[in-house]
C-alpha cells in the first residue's frame, strides 16, 4: 500500500473551524467527512527559504541584500514518472492533450500579439507540461478556474481547487530535492500559481508565491536571460500592480524594478520582453514612481517640500509623455486609457496635483475605452484604469456606472478571471456607501483585490 502524504499544519477550513485535521493531501478528509469541500493547506516554501541569508526561514522574506552565497549544483527538469502521471492523471481526469487546450485558452488571456509565434506562454511554458509537474497541474487547474466561472459550474470549481492543491504539493515536492528541477521551471510554477490565485479571486497564496518568486530572481546564479527575461519581468508587474492595491510595499525594491525594466531594448528604447503588459514601460515606471512615493509618504503628518517638487515632477513626465506606436487602432486607445488611468491615480493619491479634473478624465477614459471592442483582448487588458476612474463616479454618473458594470461584465463572461467580479464588488460597495475611496483598503472580507 502506497504511503498517504500530508501537510505540515491543517486545512484552512479546520484552522478557521478549529478542528482536527488529519492533514491529507491533496485534500483533507476531516472536511469531506463533514460533507464540505477542503479550502486546501496554507503554503509555504521552506524549500525556496533554505537558499543564502533566508536559510533556516520558514517563510521567504523580503531582503533586498539577499545573495545566494553558495554554489548549488546544476539542475535539470526530471520528468515525472510515466506510471506516476497515469496515477494522478486517472485520479484527476486529465489527460496531455487537456493540457495544450488549457494553454491555448489561457495564452489567449495573457497576450495581446496577433499572433503564437512570439507568445511566451507557448514559448516557454507549454514545453514544461512533461517534465515540470506543477506546472502542468496549475495550467489544468487555471482553465478549469476561467470555464467555471464562464458557465457557473460547481463541478468544475471543485476540479480547479483539487488541481491547485496538487501542484502546490508538487512544487513543494520539488523544492524538498534542490537537484530535481532548474530555478526557471520553479518560478514559472510559481507565478503560474500566483497568477491562477489571482484569477481564482481569492487571493490568498499570492503574496507568499511573489514573496518566493523574488528570492529565486535574487539569487546569484539565477540566469535572468534564458527565457527573454519574460517570467523575471511578469513577476515585476504582478509585484507592482499588487501594491497599487494593498498598503504593502512591493517585494522588489525600486532598483530591482528598474534593472528589470531595463532587460530589454529597441534602438535604445526600453520594451517588454513580450507582448503581455497592456502599460508601456515608460508609463509603467511612472506609475511605479506614484505608488513608491505615496506610500513613503504614509504617516507623515505634513509632507517636505521634496516630496511634493517630486509629485510635481511626475505629473510633467506624465504630461509629456508620448506614445511612440501605433496612431491608431485599439491598441493606441488602449494606452492613451492607461496614460489618463494613471493621471486619475495620481490625482486621488496626491489631490494637490488634479488640476484638469476628475470628471474631464472619466470622460477621456470612457471615450478612449468606448472605441474598442468590448470582447478583445485590449478591452479586458483596461481593468486597472477603469477601476481608477470608476472609484470617482458620484451618484449623478449612473449612466457612467452603468457602462463600467457592463463592460467588467462582459470581460468576466469572455475570460473567467475573477478579479473582474471583485473589481466590480468593490466598486458597487464604494458607490453605494458614499465613502471616499481609500486606495490602501481595497480589501474586502479581507480578501486582496488584484487588477493586473
Amino acid at each position: 500500500m502506497s504511503q498517504v502524504a500530508h501537510h505540515a499544519t491543517a486545512c484552512k477550513g479546520c484552522r478557521r473551524r478549529g478542528r482536527k485535521c488529519d492533514r491529507t493531501l491533496p485534500a483533507c478528509l476531516s472536511c469531506r467527512r463533514r460533507g464540505v469541500e477542503c479550502e486546501g493547506y496554507i503554503t509555504r516554501w521552506p524549500g525556496v527559504a533554505s537558499r543564502g541569508k533566508l536559510a533556516g526561514k520558514s517563510i521567504p522574506v523580503c531582503d533586498s541584500s539577499a545573495k545566494s552565497s553558495k554554489h548549488r549544483p546544476k539542475r535539470g527538469n526530471v520528468p515525472l514518472s510515466t506510471g506516476s502521471r497515469d496515477m494522478i492523471e486517472r485520479g484527476l481526469g486529465h489527460n496531455s492533450n487537456d493540457s495544450h487546450l488549457d494553454i491555448q485558452d489561457l495564452s489567449s488571456i495573457f497576450y495581446l500579439g496577433t499572433g503564437p509565434s512570439d507568445n511566451p506562454m507557448f514559448r516557454y511554458v507549454l514545453p514544461l507540461i512533461d517534465t515540470v509537474p506543477p506546472i502542468r497541474y496549475a495550467i489544468a487547474a487555471s482553465a478549469s478556474c476561467h470555464l467555471a466561472a464562464r458557465t457557473s459550474d460547481k463541478d468544475l470549481e471543485k476540479k480547479s481547487l483539487y488541481l491547485r492543491v496538487h501542484a502546490t504539493h508538487l512544487l513543494g515536492e520539488m523544492l524538498r530535492d534542490p537537484c530535481s528541477a532548474t530555478d526557471q521551471s520553479i518560478l514559472a510554477s510559481m507565478l503560474m500559481l500566483a497568477q491562477l490565485d489571482m484569477c481564482s479571486g481569492d487571493c490568498l497564496e499570492f503574496e507568499t508565491h511573489l514573496k518566493a518568486a523574488v528570492v529565486i530572481v535574487r539569487a546569484q546564479n539565477y540566469d535572468h536571460a534564458s527565457n527573454k527575461h519574460y517570467f523575471e519581468q511578469r513577476l515585476a508587474w504582478l509585484d507592482m500592480m499588487a501594491s497599487t492595491t494593498s498598503a504593502r510595499l512591493p517585494n522588489l525594491s525600486a532598483a530591482e524594478l528598474k534593472t528589470a525594466l531595463g532587460r530589454c531594448s529597441n534602438h535604445g528604447q526600453r520594451q517588454w520582453s513580450y507582448d503581455v503588459f497592456p502599460c508601456p514601460i515608460d508609463l509603467f515606471e511612472i506609475l511605479a514612481d506614484i505608488t513608491m512615493l505615496y506610500k513613503a509618504q504614509v504617516g507623515v503628518a505634513s509632507p517636505s517640500e521634496e516630496p511634493l517638487e517630486e509629485v510635481d515632477c511626475i505629473k510633467r513626465r506624465l504630461a509629456a509623455w508620448e506614445w511612440p506606436g501605433e496612431t491608431s487602432g485599439p491598441r493606441k486607445h488602449m494606452v492613451k486609457v492607461w496614460c489618463l488611468g494613471i493621471m486619475a491615480y495620481l490625482g486621488r493619491l496626491f489631490p494637490s496635483t488634479n488640476s484638469s479634473g476628475a470628471a474631464d478624465l472619466t470622460s477621456q477614459v470612457l471615450y478612449h475605452a468606448g472605441l474598442i471592442p468590448p470582447a478583445s483582448s485590449w478591452s479586458y487588458s483596461l481593468l486597472w484604469p477603469i477601476f481608477q476612474i470608476g472609484v470617482t463616479l458620484g451618484n449623478e454618473a449612473l449612466d457612467d456606472r452603468a457602462w463600467v458594470e457592463k463592460r467588467l461584465n462582459i470581460a468576466l463572461e469572455a475570460v473567467g478571471c475573477r478579479h473582474f467580479s471583485n473589481a466590480l464588488e468593490t466598486l458597487r460597495f464604494v458607490w453605494d456607501s458614499d465613502v471616499p475611496y481609500d486606495p490602501l483598503t481595497t480589501s474586502m472580507n479581507g480578501r486582496t483585490i488584484m487588477l493586473a
